[in-house]
């Protein structure tokens, strides 16, 4: 029967240098366009444990600790934070996805460094889709001299976006991709952990959405009180129903370049008209992305949202043991599974289509589920 276990590795090479006995089960988060989050707690004293130098394989950034189960690594990246608690005797271990590097790195262009405000340290990327620039935002930072690091590339993709990304904003390679999958039709971005099989060696698959990751139309069910646990339900207007956006970019006062959008339907439908405004995109000198921005928040916060909370069985199956469901390992972040709802004190029979934005740990056989927000029904 699978388990689950801890792995250490080499961050900048992959090599496995050691298998961590945990005290108890690991905390960890993955989720789509996110750096995501995991934490181990070790007692050294453990005789599991005592062969191990901890010490170095606690260093800051160097090394990697993989989540596993079995043989599907959940969650991996460097370490950033330890502690020691005398009283317990337990060491906890903290880190992020391989993504964390990327939210550390300046994106400039693999030149040898002259000044950061020189026209050579600007990073220009054209003829590209935005997957294609996306994968050029992360190629271009593992270019650099020393800055390499075990991840597997997309193909480069052509298409008719161009993107300059100038090397004074100092802006971090993550912000730039985060900003590029706001845009409409921007790509989701993943780096999926896995073991290379034979290799003892760690690796990381960067995954571009067009623009969403994952199966929309998969054929994958969970039915409640099958392999689905509990379902929980919460509704949000706390942005929306809105009819009209605002979002700041670059300037100041009547300088300022601003992308707007509206949508006067809900007005139509006896709704009061709200306006929303997004002051997250403030080095932003494009118009047009500025406005993409506006559409992309207006389509978010034309509804309230509703969003489900539950956790699956990891193997799949029943509480009786019958598999019903895909296996931790056979569904993918981005997929649209179909929940199967009888019963519910709350939500009405029916089969609904809810993607998975993320999951993260809930207990030894079970994980919990990041599912979209979906629109309320107005």
């Amino acid at each position: 029967m699978d388990s689950w276990r801890v792995l250490v590795a080499d961050t900048i090479s992959g090599s496995l240098l050691a298998d961590i006995t945990p005290r108890d089960l690991p905390s960890f988060t993955r989720k789509i366009t996110d750096r995501g989050q995991w934490t181990v707690n070790v007692v050294p004293d453990d005789r599991a444990n005592a062969s191990l130098d901890l010490h170095s394989l606690t260093d800051v950034g160097r090394s990697t600790w993989a989540i596993v189960y079995g043989t599907v690594v959940v969650q991996a990246g460097p370490t950033w934070t330890h502690s020691y608690d005398e009283t317990t005797r337990t060491l906890s271990v903290s880190g992020t996805g391989i993504q964390g590097l990327f939210d550390r790195r300046v994106l400039r262009a693999p030149v040898p460094y002259t000044s950061i405000v020189n026209p050579s340290e600007d990073v220009i990327i054209s003829g590209r889709s935005l997957r294609g620039i996306a994968r050029e935002i992360v190629a271009t930072n593992l270019a650099q001299s020393g800055y390499g690091l075990p991840i597997d590339l997309p193909a480069p993709e052509t298409g008719t976006h161009t993107r300059t990304y100038q090397g004074y904003d100092l802006a971090m390679v993550w912000d730039r991709l985060d900003d590029l999958s706001k845009v409409i039709n921007g790509p989701e971005v993943d780096f999926m952990p896995y073991l290379v099989p034979g290799q003892n060696r760690l690796r990381w698959h960067m995954l571009t959405g067009s623009p969403l990751l994952g199966d929309q139309q998969t054929a994958a069910v969970w039915d409640y009180g099958g392999a689905l646990s509990a379902i929980d339900l919460d509704s949000n207007g706390a942005a929306s129903p809105c009819t009209r956006v605002w979002v700041r970019g670059s300037g100041t006062e009547r300088g300022l370049l601003v992308g707007y959008a509206t949508d006067p339907t809900l007005i139509g439908l006896g709704f009061p008209p709200t306006d929303y405004v997004n002051g997250d995109h403030t080095s932003v000198t494009e118009q047009k992305t500025l406005d993409d921005y506006a559409v992309a928040a207006l389509t978010q916060f034309s509804a309230p949202t509703e969003t489900w909370r539950c956790s699956i069985r990891i193997d799949g199956a029943t509480a009786a043991g019958v598999e019903v469901s895909p296996a931790l390992g056979a569904w993918s972040l981005g997929d649209a599974p179909t929940f199967g709802v009888s019963g519910h004190p709350w939500i009405p029979d029916g089969q609904y289509r809810r993607r998975i934005l993320g999951f993260r740990d809930n207990d030894e056989t079970s994980v919990q589920l990041d599912l979209e927000p979906t629109p309320a029904a107005l």
